[in-house]
């Protein structure tokens, strides 16, 4: 079985290339970088996936956008293309630190150096919001899927979250047995199943540990950049609470309803997000 954190894209119309770029406390993080084939003239599409996902659930539309748009695909440290020289704790895997994360690698890569369109999902989004609220990014515009402003799982698995990282297996079963029950949506189904199997234990117990008690605090008034906050109702998992509380505390912020959380993973999602990414939408 392929290593589902070395996936890449199959180059059409586009070149890619895979690096590992260091952060800091001993961690690098996996940066996938698209280019098109012949010159382009719109800005660079930055995105941050979601909590611990694997590329093969973005590969569609990144494969669609690349061969137009410059691609930035930003792994981030719960994931399990990271590398580190220390040693693993909740604190290395908070959100706060991915922010910081985030902030750094604006500093490293040119290709971030000027505004770019945002395009993240889930904890990616989470983060995103965190960044731009400490004025860490310059964004043309941010597309937000399904954001989180806190992270509640279920009763049920609170105690065995905290249980040693060897118990996990068993829990992993359990947690694709509650989606496959919960999800409306057979393609998300697919991907968590996807990016269940494929996390790393002992990082995946310490980030959900870490973002538990998680409650997003930051003034979110600061935040200019235009943003579309991307929600399906056909989405379960993710809570439409927080896109309303969003939706009412961000100064510049339109809601876009989508058919399902799928349908933001393909390539029909492009053209929505160009519309709005250039200010096009009526």
């Amino acid at each position: 079985m392929d290593d589902p954190w070395k996936s890449m894209p199959n180059d059409r119309g586009f070149e890619s290339e895979s690096r590992m770029v260091e952060v800091e406390d001993g961690w690098r993080l996996r940066v996938i970088t698209c280019k098109p084939l012949t010159k382009q003239n719109n800005p660079p599409v930055v995105m941050v996936p979601g909590w611990n996902s694997v590329f093969e659930g973005w590969r569609e539309i990144i494969e669609a956008w690349a061969p137009s748009r410059m691609i930035i695909y930003i792994e981030t440290r719960e994931k399990g293309s990271a590398e580190s020289t220390r040693e693993s704790s909740r604190s290395t895997m908070s959100i706060g630190q991915s922010v910081q994360d985030l902030k750094t690698l604006a500093s490293k890569l040119p290709e971030m150096s000027s505004e770019c369109d945002f395009f993240a999902s889930s904890l990616g989004a989470t983060v995103l919001l965190e960044a731009l609220a400490m004025g860490a990014l310059n964004a043309r515009s941010v597309s937000l899927l399904a954001p989180n402003i806190s992270f509640d799982f279920p009763l049920w698995s609170r105690p065995l979250i905290a249980m040693p990282s060897f118990l996990y297996p068993p829990l992993i079963r359990a947690a694709i047995l509650y989606l496959n029950l919960r999800l409306k949506d057979d393609g998300q189904k697919i991907r968590y199943r996807r990016t269940l199997l494929a996390s790393n234990v002992k990082r995946l117990r310490l980030s959900a540990l870490s973002n538990g008690s998680y409650k997003m605090s930051v003034d979110l008034t600061r935040i200019n950049s235009r943003i579309a906050l991307i929600t399906a109702e056909s989405d379960t998992l993710h809570a439409g609470s927080a896109v309303g509380f969003l939706a009412e505390k961000l100064p510049n912020a339109t809601t876009i309803e989508v058919p399902s959380n799928q349908f933001a993973h393909d390539r029909e999602i492009i053209p929505i997000l160009e519309a709005f990414q250039d200010d096009q939408r009526s």
